[in-house]
């Protein structure tokens, strides 16, 4: 890779999120197995969800565990379906169903992911929604928003510390209550199945 397409991948990693919330506005909603869980306000009809802990497992390995999409259906409860369209060097294009219990609708969306080293020793990997380069609406409710981040730096005591960031609008009918919650759960239940996907390898 030339310094030139290094440097636009590093912008895009860096500059991919419309701004996140400052740090006082985050209100924390969970603390569990040593992984806090905030919520923040965003303005649209969602909150941003963050989920922030350690991994105990070297960042490498963490970022290849996130990036190796086929395996995710064996990780992840009720995703029924993964697709990847297309992949490059730091980038793929990959479709998701989730199958949801009744009566809440199944939902699916294309998002792209990039990802890459920072200027301090961390990694980012970096989500936006991309339902334009993945298959037409079918019977599963479209998922209208996804933006999100991984950040991983090496953790003092060892490991990995995670932050996982991630804004979605989710469609269709569902409770405030729910959205609510999933803003917060999504990233926590990720960081948790990190850990106990690289507790098994």
């Amino acid at each position: 890779m030339s310094l030139l397409l290094a440097a636009v991948g590093l912008l895009d990693l860096l500059v991919a999120l419309p701004p996140l919330p400052p740090t006082d506005g985050w209100k924390v909603a969970s603390r569990a197995e040593g992984i806090v869980a905030a919520t923040a306000p965003s303005g649209l009809i969602g909150p941003w969800g963050s989920a922030e802990g350690v991994v105990a497992a070297p960042l490498d390995e963490v970022l290849a565990h996130l990036t190796d999409f086929a395996a995710l259906p064996r990780e992840v409860p009720r995703l029924a379906e993964v697709r990847v369209i297309r992949r490059a060097e730091g980038e793929a294009i990959v479709y998701f169903r989730i199958d949801l219990p009744w009566p809440i609708s199944d939902r699916d969306y294309t998002a792209r992911y990039r990802w890459g080293p920072l200027p301090d020793g961390g990694a980012r990997l970096v989500i936006d929604d991309a339902d334009d380069q993945g298959p037409p609406p079918g019977k599963a409710v479209r998922v209208r928003l996804v933006r999100g981040t991984w950040d991983l730096h090496p953790s003092p005591s060892g490991g990995t510390a995670v932050r996982h960031v991630l804004l979605m609008d989710l469609g269709g009918w569902l409770t405030r209550s729910i959205v609510e919650q999933t803003a917060w759960k999504q990233p926590l239940e990720s960081i948790k199945g990190v850990r106990r996907a690289v507790e098994r390898r």
